[in-house]
């Protein structure tokens, strides 16, 4: 009995997690409007995306860094070509993106505090101290990198693929009707 509930709950999706309180959200984000992260730092978390993204799509074609050195020079070429042309997707007007990232950055601080907390935070980071202590703890730097992999989502479509010199991967062939994955 035990076991077949356990299964049953094993093949129940998860419910969604639900989103932070609007009001609480956008005073998080008029928070990280007042104290943005750096450019360089955006532009860190950008360069990490890409990169991420190009991995994943070399992986999605069966590349990957391996000890023998030859194998290693062929993905490495590889991820040179197709980097430049998954970058081309990052837009250059920044402005909407930026304001997805500042939703996902400050998500847990929504989360956590209330609206009149934050206002408490915003004030305490208008001092010089407050702004000291913003900047050294990078307290929406963290998860910019993530933030900014979910907002670009970032897919090379196949002439990227092509234009690296790569084949595209193809979809997984659909099963028979009467075959089962079996594990």
């Amino acid at each position: 009995m035990l076991q077949l509930l356990a299964i049953l709950l094993q093949a129940l999706p998860s419910p969604p997690v639900p989103a932070p309180p609007a009001d609480s959200l956008a005073a998080a984000i008029q928070l990280w409007a007042d104290h943005p992260p750096e450019e360089f730092t955006r532009q860190q978390a950008i360069d990490s995306a890409v990169a991420e993204a190009t991995r994943q799509a070399l992986l999605m074609v069966g590349m990957q860094p391996s000890p023998k050195l030859s194998v290693t020079k062929i993905y490495l070429g590889a991820y040179d070509r197709l980097k430049p042309l998954i970058a081309r997707q990052v837009p250059v007007n920044r402005s909407q993106l930026d304001t997805a990232v500042a939703a996902c950055a400050v998500d847990g601080i929504a989360r956590r505090l209330s609206t009149s907390e934050i206002a408490e935070v915003r004030k305490s980071l208008s001092t010089a101290a407050g702004q000291k202590f913003w900047e050294a703890a990078g307290i929406t730097d963290r998860p910019l990198e993530g933030c900014y992999q979910a907002a670009l989502n970032l897919k090379p479509v196949a002439a990227d693929y092509l234009a690296a010199g790569l084949r595209p991967p193809t979809p997984p062939k659909p099963l028979k009707p009467d075959m089962s994955i079996v594990y």
